[in-house]
């Protein structure tokens, strides 16, 4: 029995260190998601605003285009004036003129925001594309750190899950079920020491009886209490 719980004590030590590692093994890989993630906001961003801005270009010039056209117009209209012979004629012209230079003072208007609009992008795009690129950088710096932390933690948790299954391999099956049960029904760890004859686990008084148990190590002895495993701590 005596090898039995040293084999146990030593799985447990080893499901605790890939519990930790699997731990450590999601951190990472959202770690470097995350970087992604950031750089990848970046870019759609940048995109976004150069679409926006060429988006705004376009109004622009068909904004310009449409205030010639109200200009021609308006200049055609001047010269109708002076052929126009009855007062009838001269004001329906005359609010023709006024509906027109109120349409150019709305469209200047909107170009005059168009060209705001444009200027302020052409001055943020550059700092963006600068932030963009750093961020690109750093990222594949950052993740080329992460990237070998995660390799490492991987191939330690390979190397742990073989330690485990030769453990595993020399324990007791019916101890071995036992066990497991305890990990579902149980915080882990589920093995404990007994410390100055308290229950590590549920941190209660083990009787004296049951302490001289543990001690001899001739079979495995569970706390009344929490029901796990209990072993003696020598150090």
């Amino acid at each position: 029995m005596l090898k039995d719980l040293s084999l146990l004590i030593g799985l447990q030590e080893l499901d605790l260190k890939i519990e930790k590692n699997g731990i450590k093994e999601k951190k990472l890989s959202s770690q470097i998601e995350g970087e992604r993630k950031r750089v990848l906001e970046l870019e759609e961003n940048l995109l976004k605003k150069k679409e926006m801005l060429k988006h705004i270009q376009i109004e622009r010039r068909n904004k310009e285009r449409s205030i010639e056209e109200i200009d021609s117009l308006l200049a055609k209209h001047e010269e109708e004036k002076y052929k126009i012979k009855s007062n009838e004629e001269f004001a329906a012209l005359e609010k023709e003129i006024s509906q027109g230079e109120e349409e150019k003072n709305k469209a200047e208007d909107i170009l005059l925001e168009l060209m705001e609009r444009e200027e302020g992008l052409d001055e943020e795009l550059p700092v963006l594309e600068k932030e963009s690129k750093q961020a690109n950088k750093d990222c594949q710096e950052k993740e080329r750190i992460l990237r070998a932390d995660l390799d490492s933690t991987i191939e330690q948790l390979k190397d742990l899950e073989n330690n485990r299954k030769k453990n595993i391999s020399q324990l007791n099956s019916v101890l071995f079920q036992r066990y497991k049960q305890l990990q579902k029904t149980r915080e882990n760890p589920v093995v404990l020491s007994i410390s100055n004859g308290i229950c590590d686990g549920c941190n209660v008084k083990v009787p004296p009886s049951l302490v001289a148990r543990v001690r001899r190590r001739e079979e495995i002895v569970y706390c009344e209490n929490c029901t796990r495993i209990l072993y003696m701590n020598n150090s």
